[in-house]
């Protein structure tokens, strides 16, 4: 059994093509979806965004600054067969599948600082970090494991179904994507249930062919079912996280991949095999673009934010290639990455990669500008328990506030003259955020 993704590769060559995109049809469709993201988009923040890809053949990490248009394609040397990567505040864990290891990397320079190691023949693929724990999934030993960010340390494993991949945390529980046996047609494609606190097995879930990938939207979890490439199409199966109960399957078709959710009534779907884009309203299930008649400008991998739209052209062979796409999903600028990547992340100073596309709350901050030493007040029209961070202009948070209800007064933030961001978050997102001026 080799690698899956090499799997996949191959299959390529069987697969029946899927349908290409009737200009007119696309041109139609725009007043539905297309124009809506080009009216959320319209406002740009001041927020510098960074893209990372993993470059598996290369193994290298590719910094993109989208500010600057810089990009460092050897940012990071990584380990053997690099495959998934999670991106914090301060460090990048890579999943190295060849060195059955998790590689910890500085953020901010690139540096490795150490190698976790998993386990012989575990293959990690990917992984989740919630907390101070880092959760990954080994595709050959069938096995999610627990890793100490602060130690380093392994520290728990448990067995879950057949080759298990993405991972998501959805309140106090794990859920993890297992593809099934290749060689049966995916047969054990599941979903599995680890309860956190105890770290044991909850409960499985069937779905449908060959799950891959996962995103979690109001109390919902949306699992991407590639389908086997062949005479399977693929599906969104979407899971009751209360119930742990599949409610609904959605025939997208084609081999869908990541899920994106930009909004409650939209959602991007990536093509595993790097070619197009699917959307749907992941809140009614309503399909807008799916296999037959699919979005261009597509790829393997789609991440996005209030500010912008990425895709990962794999160009399986070669170098790949990040687009960044218009509002209406037209090419709006493209930068070369290494060979054959096969994940990419994105770090907003002021957002996470799964931060959607919403209205904020309305923030009011008084005295803005301010004098260095004043007190900062900050207001908003509606009760919201969560938390205000302020950045400075590298990105890095530099304090952080409980917001309590309506109000916020900070007395003495401290801070020297200059530019500063904020943004408020709570549980269900990002609530508001905007710029701080400091004077002297």
């Amino acid at each position: 059994m080799g690698y899956i993704r090499h799997v996949h590769l191959k299959s390529q060559e069987k697969k029946t093509e899927v349908n290409k995109m009737n200009s007119s049809n696309f041109k139609s469709d725009i007043p539905k979806i297309l124009l809506l993201v080009a009216f959320l988009l319209l406002s740009h923040s001041a927020f510098a965004e960074i893209l990372y890809v993993v470059n598996s053949q290369s193994r290298t990490l590719s910094k993109i600054d989208t500010a600057t248009d810089a990009v460092n394609n050897s940012f990071c040397v990584l380990g053997n067969v690099p495959n998934k990567i999670v991106v914090d505040e301060e460090y990048i864990w890579s999943v190295n599948s060849g060195d059955n290891a998790v590689q910890k990397i500085s953020r901010t320079s690139g540096a490795t600082i150490s190698n976790i190691f998993i386990g012989i023949g575990s293959n990690p693929w990917d992984a989740v970090k919630h907390g101070t724990k880092l959760y990954v999934s080994g595709l050959f030993s069938h096995k999610v494991y627990k890793i100490d960010t602060i130690s380093g340390m392994l520290e728990a494993s448990v067995n879950v179904g057949t080759a298990p991949e993405d991972l998501e945390v959805l309140g106090n529980k794990l859920y993890v994507c297992n593809a099934g046996d290749y060689s049966q047609n995916y047969a054990g494609s599941s979903v599995t249930v680890i309860d956190l606190e105890s770290f044991s097995v909850l409960n499985t879930i069937e779905v449908s062919a060959n799950p891959q990938h996962l995103a979690a939207h109001d109390g919902m979890l949306h699992v991407s079912c590639t389908g086997n490439w062949l005479d399977i199409a693929g599906a969104i199966c979407i899971i009751d996280a209360t119930t742990d109960t599949l409610i609904e399957t959605i025939e997208i078709g084609g081999t869908p991949g990541t899920i994106w959710i930009a909004r409650p009534d939209l959602a991007l779907i990536a093509d595993n095999n790097g070619v197009y884009l699917y959307s749907y309203n992941p809140s009614t299930f309503e399909v807008w673009h799916d296999g037959s008649d699919p979005l261009p400008n597509g790829g393997s991998e789609v991440v996005g934010n209030s500010n912008l739209i990425a895709v990962l052209s794999p160009n399986w062979g070669g170098n790949g290639i990040v687009k960044l796409l218009h509002p209406d999903l037209s090419a709006w600028k493209q930068y070369s990455v290494g060979m054959m990547p096969t994940d990419l992340k994105l770090y907003d100073a002021a957002s996470t990669a799964n931060d959607q596309i919403a209205v904020p709350a309305k923030i009011k901050l008084s005295p803005n500008p301010a004098g260095q030493g004043a007190a900062l007040q900050f207001s908003s029209q509606k009760e919201i328990d969560g938390e205000l961070s302020l950045y400075n202009l590298k990105g890095q948070k530099i304090a952080s506030y409980q917001y309590p209800g309506r109000e916020l007064s900070i007395a003495e933030p401290k801070l020297p003259s200059g530019v500063y961001f904020y943004r408020l978050r709570n549980h269900s997102g990002v609530q508001g955020r905007g710029k701080l001026l400091i004077l002297k």
